[in-house]
């Protein structure tokens, strides 16, 4: 067990202006998840998760925490921060690669989704397809 500080993990749930919402596939499984990245010392968390975001080309709006959650996994213990954007698609060349996609709400309902994200998904329901 790894008894040094927790590692902090950035999450965010984006959402762009044709109510598709981000995800990145698990590597190796069929699961996907919120896409996510390891906070990095002196690091503002915001910034990260916007930049999970501009990735893929889309212009995020400000991020603002969803949620925070403390996790064990294998041992080693987590912090997780979760974001909540929304996007712009306004496409642009981004020099970074992204394995992030974006879904329509018809597309989710089929997938394999992470329990972090169906959580996410239930709490951003009701803004995001108030018509369903």
């Amino acid at each position: 067990m790894n008894t040094a500080r927790p590692r902090v993990r950035v999450h965010i749930v984006a959402i762009d202006d044709d109510h598709r919402m981000l995800l990145d596939r698990r590597h190796g499984t069929l699961t996907w998840t919120l896409p996510w990245a390891y906070l990095r010392i002196g690091e503002d968390p915001g910034r990260v998760a916007r930049g999970l975001v501009h990735d893929t080309g889309a212009s995020p709006s400000m991020a603002r925490v969803h949620g925070v959650e403390s996790a064990m996994e294998h041992g080693d213990h987590f912090l997780d921060i979760v974001y909540r954007c929304s996007a712009e698609r306004v496409w642009k060349n981004s020099p970074v690669s992204s394995s992030s996609l974006w879904w329509s709400l018809d597309e989710i309902t089929s997938m394999e989704l992470a329990s972090r994200t169906k959580s996410a998904l239930v709490t951003a329901w009701p803004q995001v397809w108030p018509q369903v």
